[in-house]
């Protein structure tokens, strides 16, 4: 399956998830090959899972801290994006019950390669629930479902996903620095020692390009590494392809 791969620059969280939710529409109605594009946040910005309750973010400290924040067109928890590389993934005619666990499953063996490519040791872990499977709890790193990419078993990556009828979005943060920590100070909690508790649990959770090689890399260099490893893995077009349609009845 051949990707059609775009380099975009940075832009504000409602314009990204309006692109991605634009993208999955062409898709639908088949308006699009398969698509991937890499972005960045020109602000730090909070997103909401698609079914997330806005309740769970601290109003207040949100606007005393001038803090943005969007909701995706995919489910999940809660997620700061500052210091990362956002993916976001389309792929159109897809069919079958398993077509979402094996996006799921391709595009986190594509990113696992790209990041050992750049010396991180990185895998993708079937272990765990499915995106679907998981309920929206108050964060996104301080779980891993299955085939999402961790680094010394610790979360690196973080994914969600769409499914209409014909088509699915998965997009995610790829950590490349310790920001999305800040979560917590935003969220709505009962008192500061369960603030404390969560920031603590995060940062033993999740881990980050940065942490595991001892230094900052050019976003580049990370933008490249990636490009090359999902056009390796999507390569073999009638293994995707295959991979993709329904198996009932094989």
């Amino acid at each position: 399956m051949k990707l059609q791969i775009r380099q975009d620059p940075p832009r504000a969280g409602f314009a990204l998830m309006a692109e991605d939710k634009t993208l999955l529409e062409k898709a639908e109605r088949g308006e699009l090959e398969p698509t991937l594009r890499f972005y960045e946040w020109s602000q730090p910005t909070v997103s909401l899972g698609f079914h997330q309750p806005e309740q769970v973010l601290d109003g207040e400290r949100l606007r005393a801290a001038r803090m943005p924040w969007v909701r995706r067109p995919t489910g999940g928890a809660a997620v700061l994006h500052s210091e990362e590389l956002t993916y976001a993934i389309v792929i159109p005619n897809v069919a079958g019950a398993g077509a979402s666990a094996r996006v799921q499953e391709l595009v986190s063996r594509a990113i696992a390669l790209g990041l050992r490519d750049i010396g991180v040791e990185a895998d993708a872990d079937s272990r765990g629930e499915p995106l679907t499977a998981l309920p929206n709890r108050s964060s996104c790193f301080v779980r891993t479902s299955r085939w999402e990419v961790t680094a010394r078993g610790r979360k690196i990556v973080g994914s969600a996903q769409r499914r209409l009828t014909r088509a699915i979005l998965q997009h995610g943060s790829i950590l490349t620095g310790d920001d999305h920590l800040r979560i917590t100070d935003f969220l709505r909690v009962s008192n500061e020692a369960e603030r404390e508790t969560l920031r603590r649990k995060l940062a033993e959770k999740a881990t980050s390009v940065a942490a595991e090689l001892g230094h900052a890399i050019p976003m580049e260099k990370l933008r490249a590494a990636l490009t090359a490893s999902f056009s390796r893995v999507f390569a073999a077009e009638a293994p995707v392809r295959d991979a993709l349609r329904d198996e009932v009845g094989r």
